[in-house]
């Protein structure tokens, strides 16, 4: 139960972080495109590890299977052919410009998880 306690929580955590970067740096391509992609990733694998004890390995790959596969999305223009293009929320779920550097933030953020993953499991339930 500590242990989901302490996932949930940094999923708040990487859920305000978001929620500033959107807010106050919309006008900033690194911080809002990249390091933004790097902590949603971040939310995701927090979020899912609080619900349930998967394994970290499968779980950084499911992950990012679910981010490569929202940024292929984005290629294919999904939003426009669903007729999303002016949903906000379907903007912030799916997105709407595909960029090959987000493959890259988000690949940061799984090794970011996997290893905080790790260090977390070895200093506080040793």
């Amino acid at each position: 139960m500590k242990r989901r306690i302490i996932y949930f929580g940094l999923s708040g955590l990487c859920f305000v972080i978001c929620y500033i970067i959107v807010r106050s740096f919309s006008g900033n391509p690194v911080i809002r495109g990249f390091l933004g992609d790097i902590v949603i990733v971040l939310l995701i694998y927090s979020f899912l590890k609080g619900i349930r004890d998967f394994n970290s390995i499968k779980l950084v790959l499911f992950t990012l299977a679910l981010s490569y596969t929202t940024e292929f999305l984005q290629y294919l223009q999904i939003s426009k052919y669903l007729g999303l293009e002016n949903n906000l929320a379907a903007q912030l779920i799916i997105g709407s410009v595909f960029d090959p550097l987000d493959l890259l933030a988000y690949t940061i953020g799984g090794v970011m998880a996997y290893l905080a993953d790790k260090l977390i499991g070895f200093y506080l339930f040793r």
